[in-house]
């Protein structure tokens, strides 16, 4: 019987399947997956040396035959999955419960480390004796990396690098629900570019790009790491300021106004002095969740502009 050169099915690896054979043979089904290149499977004894290596495993680790078999399976995790007792852990939770799976770094080679999908079964003889461990590996770092960028895709706007409007009212929400367990305050602010379009009519959109992401760049540095930034759209930005009442939002937003209109846009046109209006709103029992918080934002945004512009206005009922 043989998988010959399987890669993409892990369900025909699964030792699952072949829990009969590994009882009866180990080193018969080890000889069965020994060219299967699509996933590292390989014996482990119970003293947690490896006994056998596939071909697969050599692929995915760059480790040879001769480096790993007869050796401690710790050896096939990077330092700092060694530091932190993770094989022992591993064989100590498939010992226990019989079958382990889970994502964590293995190594490759001497200085290289890869994302590792690790399942890890138990292997008992005909009497049900614990005869040792059998795993399958598979490299899911380029999986991993693909999903990452699509999330990022997904999540964030390309121009300025922040959250994108839809997954800034996702998480904005989410951190409004949260803490509504705890009574905290929670603030919003709406952002405006002043005269925008006349900097791009003016410089073109060139240039107007290259503000949007100084602006970013201004908002990073200046919000505490609990803060949620995004661009809602054009040039308007938003922040949600958790733990902020009025007067402490209203001041924070007045440093970011400050410290923009202080640090001019380094454009291929020369230095470009800019300002923002802003509009702050604080949570309550009337403006319970985001869209009454933006609204109530933006109308102070609004009221920002009619006042001159350059300035930061709250919303009052």
């Amino acid at each position: 019987m043989t998988l010959g050169d399987e890669t993409g099915d892990a369900r025909a690896v699964d030792p699952r399947r072949f829990t009969d054979m590994l009882a009866e043979s180990p080193l018969a089904y080890a000889a069965m997956v020994e060219s299967v290149t699509g996933f590292g499977i390989y014996l482990i004894d119970v003293r947690g040396n490896v006994l056998t290596w596939n071909h697969g495993a050599e692929l995915q680790t760059g480790l040879k035959h001769d480096e790993v078999v007869r050796r401690p399976y710790a050896n096939l995790f990077d330092d700092a999955g060694r530091a932190a007792d993770l094989p022992s852990q591993i064989l100590g939770f498939a010992k226990y419960h019989g079958h382990y799976s889970d994502e964590h770094w293995r190594r490759r080679g001497d200085d290289e480390r890869f994302q590792a999908l690790a399942t890890l079964d138990v292997v008992r003889d005909r009497k049900g004796e614990h005869t040792g461990f059998v795993e399958v590996v598979r490299d899911i770092t380029a999986d991993r990396k693909r999903e990452a960028a699509l999330y990022s895709q997904a999540t964030t706007d390309t121009l300025t690098g922040l959250a994108n409007r839809g997954h800034f009212m996702e998480v904005a929400q989410q951190e409004i629900n949260r803490i509504r367990h705890y009574g905290d305050p929670l603030s919003v602010a709406v952002l405006d570019i002043d005269h925008f379009k006349s900097i791009n009519d003016t410089y073109g959109h060139q240039v107007g790009d290259i503000a949007l992401k100084h602006v970013a760049d201004i908002l990073r540095q200046a919000v505490r790491p609990i803060d949620i930034i995004g661009r809602l759209g054009g040039e308007e930005f938003a922040i949600v300021m958790p733990r902020a009442n009025t007067q402490p939002a209203i001041e924070f937003c007045n440093r970011i106004r400050i410290a923009l209109y202080g640090a001019p846009v380094d454009s291929p046109m020369g230095p470009l002095k800019i300002s923002v209006s802003i509009g702050v709103a604080t949570r309550s029992s009337e403006a319970p969740d985001l869209p009454s918080l933006l609204e109530r934002a933006d109308k102070a945004l609004c009221k920002a502009k009619r006042n001159g512009r350059n300035r930061v206005e709250t919303w009052l009922s």
